[in-house]
């Protein structure tokens, strides 16, 4: 078993959900967790494994939330109300959240909301040495798409609000990385999730932003996931290959840090336009060949170090080898299912070019660029 203390406490390992949860229950000092999964979690094995697994004398509840299968479509009220009503009527002393991406974000945000209220107010909050200790969180991935570590938008956090800005605080206090946990995804969840974490990784490592650290653990998870993704898509039993694909989603967490870039933008902007019409990760497989497009004037000092960590001579496309592996898992390579007319197109590029991740892209980009890609997506 893996203990990784970066950013946060991490570990890493096969069933590290038996191993870990009483665990690090007892260093946070939870007694009476709430539990938040998602409605289709009521009857899946992660669920039965995280209640089995907590320590004896432990008063749990569960919440079962409605949450889009996209990760960035604002949350209602009445999702973050539901939890927090569920909190105070077991007098919860933290929070473990088990599943993907938007039951991750949703929990994240509740425990923002719930120390925002303590401290009246987000100054004295982030300030505060006691932010975290007013609810703890474990966060217990069951996908290889994240593992809870991406960076949230403020205004996702505090409501309504429209914010410009990424608030890197409501970080899990630990996360379980358990591969058995995603044994249960069938072959296209899989794929759209490896290629959300593989598309965070890339766009990291090209982005702007000086951060070499960040750089070594991207490079890291694009290696993993080129070199997994496909084998886990194919045979999903292959525990060495989830093993990998969850190791590439923790890169991912870890590197997203520094910064992303406009196929986050736009897919974000996607979703607030059409909902779940894709999910995140066949956003990406559809945008991340004309992302490349645009950016490659300014990314070129950067294509000989990804040639090698693909194992490849110098006149491998690498552009190319991204867009066949999204082909070979089955992904979209195109939008045409969102039925995007021009208006629609202009709202999602004006929202795109006001994303934070556009401020961290390689190459300058404007609404009107944005505009270009989407009319120019295969």
């Amino acid at each position: 078993m893996a203990l990784i203390n970066f950013l946060t406490r991490v570990y890493f390992a096969d069933r590290v959900l038996e191993d870990a949860l009483a665990e690090q229950m007892k260093i946070l000092g939870i007694a009476r967790p709430l539990i938040v999964t998602d409605e289709a979690g009521a009857t899946d094995e992660p669920l039965s494994r995280v209640v089995d697994a907590l320590p004896p004398g432990c008063a749990s509840s569960i919440c079962y939330v409605k949450v889009s299968p996209t990760i960035d479509v604002m949350v209602s009220d009445l999702e973050l109300e539901q939890i927090r009503i569920a909190s105070n009527d077991h007098d919860c002393d933290g929070f473990i959240g088990l599943g993907g991406e938007p039951v991750l974000r949703l929990v994240r945000r509740a425990v923002y909301q719930r120390t925002y209220r303590a401290y009246e107010g987000p100054a004295r909050a982030l300030q505060s040495s006691a932010f975290r200790k007013c609810a703890p969180l474990i966060a217990i991935p069951t996908t290889s798409a994240c593992v809870g570590l991406q960076p949230i938008l403020a205004h996702e956090a505090r409501g309504s609000r429209r914010m410009s800005a990424v608030d890197c605080t409501m970080l899990p206090d630990a996360v379980l990385c358990d591969p058995t946990l995603t044994v249960e995804q069938d072959a296209h969840a899989t794929a759209a999730a490896g290629m959300d974490a593989l598309t965070h990784c890339l766009e990291a490592y090209l982005g702007m932003t000086w951060n070499p650290p960040a750089d070594g653990i991207a490079l890291d998870g694009i290696r993993r996931a080129m070199g997994n993704l496909d084998q886990a898509v194919h045979d999903g039993s292959n525990l060495r290959a989830r093993r990998e694909m969850m190791a590439a989603a923790l890169d991912a967490g870890l590197a997203s840090q520094k910064g992303l870039g406009a196929v986050e933008a736009l897919s974000h902007a996607l979703e607030a336009e059409v909902g779940h019409a894709l999910q995140h990760g066949c956003l990406h497989a559809a945008l991340l060949p004309v992302v490349l497009s645009f950016n490659a004037p300014a990314i070129c000092d950067r294509m000989g170090t990804l040639r090698s960590i693909l194992g490849a001579g110098r006149d491998l496309d690498v552009m190319q080898s991204f867009t066949s592996l999204g082909a070979s898992i089955h992904l979209p390579s195109n939008l045409a299912a969102l039925k995007l007319d021009s208006a629609a197109c202009q709202r999602v590029a004006k929202r795109a070019a006001e994303h934070p991740a556009t401020r961290t892209n390689p190459r300058h980009i404007k609404a009107a660029d944005y505009a270009w890609m989407l009319e120019h997506v295969e």
